[in-house]
């Protein structure tokens, strides 16, 4: 068995210790990243389930192999991480890993970072409701993972909501939109802000509104006029419950920009997380529901996954379960 020690960020093969003795022949193994206690070490091991559950109780380790952590920045009284766990060259995780401190002094007003912002009454100012966007964290995925494991993923947009958005008694609720991007940082930020719906410049709408062929899209996912100024479109699914009397605690959406999917998003209402860390609502997955063919080849999730790590302290919004897809 290969182990991996993680020194700042880089994962680093460590000789294997045995299975914990005798302990290792009680029943299948679980991998783990064990976390060595004072030290920023972080080493995959595989061990029995007695043994995985000893570790999570009395130490900071977490399930499944070691992570590569991406960049962080700060949000409430915490910060936000983009993070990947992969084995090999195959992905098992993308996430945003938020401290649970987070959640506490979340910012409400202003209501967004106002980056993108357009003076739609022409009165020389710039008021409330002419930006878009909430509060956005950009955070690259570390670059070891991107450039050695085959998926289009590359960086995590996490946008919060304080007063949600459109449309009013459906997504007017505080909530997190949980952006995992494809294509390009630069081609997302030069999609401008302006005076056609949802505050987008006019031509760079007309551009959002272009779709993928309808191979590249689920049935279930429609064009509602969801495109936005440094996202693109969202491509929503009409068999939601919130879309249909239901209540909304969470939701996939596809984005979309000038004929290509560019991202996929979870979007969390703010009582699931508060939820989950109080303990009130248990970890979740989700299907995704594929279309029937890929743009681009390379590993796609089929799951998103809203999980706790009690010993931790963190929240995580994850994409799991990844298949290689062949492009066609």
């Amino acid at each position: 068995m290969v182990t991996f020690l993680l020194l700042g960020g880089v994962a680093i093969p460590a000789t294997a210790q045995p299975a914990f003795g005798e302990a290792a022949s009680r029943g299948p193994l679980v991998t783990m990243c064990k976390v060595l206690k004072g030290t920023p070490v972080e080493l995959t091991v595989s061990v029995p389930r007695q043994v995985a559950d000893k570790l999570l109780t009395d130490t900071d380790s977490y399930e499944g192999p070691c992570a590569l952590y991406g960049k962080s920045e700060s949000l409430g009284n915490g910060k936000v991480t983009a993070f990947s766990q992969s084995v090999g060259l195959e992905p098992k995780v993308i996430g945003l890993l938020a401290e649970d401190s987070t959640f506490d002094g979340l910012p409400y007003h202003p209501m967004s970072s106002q980056l993108w912002c357009y003076d739609k009454d022409q009165d020389g100012t710039i008021g409330e409701m002419e930006c878009a966007g909430g509060h956005e964290r950009a955070l690259p995925l570390n670059p070891i993972f991107t450039t050695a494991v085959d998926t289009t993923f590359t960086y995590v947009l996490a946008n919060w909501n304080p007063m949600g958005h459109i449309p009013p008694g459906v997504w007017d609720t505080a909530h997190f939109d949980v952006h995992f991007y494809m294509n390009p940082n630069r081609e997302r930020t030069a999609i401008r802000p302006g005076p056609c719906p949802q505050l987008t410049n006019c031509d760079d709408y007309k551009l959002g509104k272009i779709l993928p062929e309808e191979k590249y899209r689920h049935p279930d996912y429609a064009d509602l006029d969801a495109v936005e100024p440094a996202m693109g479109n969202h491509l929503l699914d009409t068999k939601t419950p919130e879309l249909n009397g239901g209540e909304f605690t969470s939701t996939f959406i596809y984005g979309s920009w000038n004929g290509k999917i560019t991202f996929y998003e979870p979007m969390v209402n703010l009582e699931q997380y508060n939820g989950l860390r109080s303990g009130e609502i248990e970890d979740s997955c989700t299907d995704i529901k594929a279309p029937q063919a890929w743009q681009r080849s390379g590993w796609y999730p089929t799951k998103y996954c809203l999980r706790h790590r009690d010993n931790r302290g963190e929240t995580l919004t994850t994409l799991e379960d990844f298949v290689y897809r062949k492009a066609g």
